[in-house]
């Protein structure tokens, strides 16, 4: 079972998620509203695919996050944006190892994301 981390500032969209990803038959290992949350998270459990929102609480956003997490460790990124700017999406395209999906976010349009980007 894939283990993912959840790195959203929103909770009741984070909670939406979740439970999205438990039917899908994914194991979620926990859930971050900033990125020192989701370092927290990190230290406790190293998940094998992290789900991030680009603008989080706190001093990082979602990008500079990442760029911190993958100079550690090579965990794939998916992440789930409502900004479609030209600067972001080449931002995510230079980042090793992660993809991008436009909310809002259907269940099925996550579903194959993870199919093919996780192989489940």
């Amino acid at each position: 079972m894939k283990k993912i981390l959840i790195i959203e500032d929103e909770t009741i969209i984070s909670f939406g998620y979740r439970l999205q990803l438990e039917r899908m038959g994914f194991e979620v290992t926990g859930t971050a509203r900033s990125s020192d949350e989701a370092e927290e998270q990190l230290k406790i459990e190293m998940p094998d695919l992290i789900i991030m929102d680009i603008y989080l609480k706190g001093q990082k956003n979602g990008l500079e996050l990442a760029r911190e997490i993958q100079a550690r460790e090579p965990i794939p990124i998916l992440f789930l944006t409502a900004s479609t700017k030209p600067e972001i999406v080449e931002a995510i395209h230079e980042l090793k190892d992660c993809q991008y999906l436009s909310k809002p976010i259907n269940a099925d349009s996550l579903e194959d994301m993870l199919q093919r980007y996780v192989r489940v």
